[in-house]
C-alpha cells in the first residue's frame, strides 16, 4: 500500500500543537461569541491562536477575501485560525474546536504508530 503524506516528528509536533490550539479557541469560546455582534454584513470572524498558544486577534474578513486572508493571518501569527459567521454561539464554537482538536490528536497518535513501526517498534 502506497502511503502519501508528512509522517515526520515535525508533523506529528504540528498536529500537538494544533490541538492545543484548539483547546485555545474552545477556552475561549465565549470571547469569540462576544465579539460577533461587530462583524458587519458581508464578513466573517476569524479568530487567530497564535505560536505560543494564546488566542491573539479576531478579524473582521470580507467574505471574498476568505481564501486570501486566512493563510495570511496564519502566517503573520505563525498560528491557527478559525472563521466564524454571526449566527455562531457558544456551542458551535466549542464544538468545532473540539471536532479540530479531535482530529489533531488523531493525526498525531497515527504518525506516532507509523514512526514506531518504520522504527521496528
Amino acid at each position: 500500500m502506497t502511503m502519501h503524506g508528512d509522517f515526520s516528528p515535525e508533523a506529528r509536533e504540528s498536529a500537538q500543537h494544533k490541538a492545543r490550539a484548539a483547546a485555545v479557541f474552545s477556552e475561549n469560546a465565549e470571547v469569540i461569541v462576544a465579539a460577533l455582534p461587530d462583524v458587519p454584513d458581508g464578513h466573517v470572524l476569524v479568530a487567530v491562536v497564535d505560536e505560543s498558544h494564546a488566542l491573539n486577534g479576531m478579524h473582521h474578513v470580507a467574505e471574498d477575501e476568505l481564501v486570501a486572508r486566512v493563510p495570511e493571518l496564519e502566517a503573520r501569527y505563525r498560528g491557527w485560525a478559525m472563521v466564524f459567521n454571526a449566527a455562531s454561539d457558544i456551542g458551535d464554537v466549542r464544538r468545532r474546536s473540539d471536532e479540530m482538536g479531535v482530529l489533531a490528536r488523531r493525526r498525531a497518535e497515527m504518525i506516532t504508530r507509523i514512526l514506531a513501526r518504520r522504527n521496528g517498534i
